[in-house]
């Protein structure tokens, strides 16, 4: 009876403890977490669009599904001119951080979120210019957006200048159409630090 008693014991030790370990899981902002990673890991646009029912309408979700959804379909103008239209207008413009930051994740209290989850979002990041530059080649008329959105991007680790050299070979006259919108100020530093259009010259390098 004695040991009856101890094995029931043990077997609802064992349960409560494998319940605290599910728990996070279950927390809305790992909830999250887990379906922004899924959406960045769908492989098909009808997986991605069943996902993003489960990641919601948050901005960062609206991001990584129109990023992904080009990349599934490169040749998808309104994914396009969504993720066009994602783009942050200032340095101060909190989307930004989102954008610098895709894989940082603090609504999930417990910290426990799994790689699997974490890894496609920062790989998506990285690739954030590259689906800029497809976009804006789809959707041209998104040009300003697009040449001002280098003026805020700048920093060791991105490659949107590199990124911009195909841009502004096939769309050229777009391309500096855009760049003669800018301030006066603007303008001069984009030309003499960031990227010259006047051969379609790179200028600011991500660090290696």
């Amino acid at each position: 009876m004695k040991d009856l008693w101890l094995f029931k014991f043990l077997v609802l030790v064992a349960a409560f403890l494998a319940l605290r370990e599910a728990l996070p899981a279950q927390e809305p902002g790992c909830l999250e977490t887990s379906a922004l990673g899924a959406m960045a890991r769908a492989n098909s646009p009808v997986a991605l669009k069943a996902r993003k029912q489960k990641a919601g309408d948050s901005y960062r979700a609206q991001l990584i599904f129109a990023a992904r959804m080009l990349e599934l379909d490169p040749n998808d103008k309104t994914a396009a001119e969504s993720l066009l239209n994602l783009i942050p207008t200032s340095m101060d413009d909190p989307r930004e951080k989102v954008w610098l930051e895709l894989d940082e994740l603090p609504q999930c209290p417990s910290g426990r979120v799994s790689d699997s989850d974490l890894k496609p979002l920062g790989q998506l990041q990285y690739r954030l210019p590259r689906l800029l530059a497809r976009a804006v080649l789809l959707v041209p008329e998104k040009m300003f957006p697009y040449v001002s959105y280098a003026l805020i991007s700048v920093n060791p680790e991105s490659d949107n200048a590199i990124q911009m050299r195909k841009v502004c070979r096939a769309k050229h006259q777009e391309f500096v159409n855009a760049i003669d919108k800018l301030s006066p100020r603007d303008r001069k530093w984009f030309v003499s630090d960031i990227f010259n259009p006047e051969g379609c010259r790179t200028i600011a390098f991500p660090e290696q």
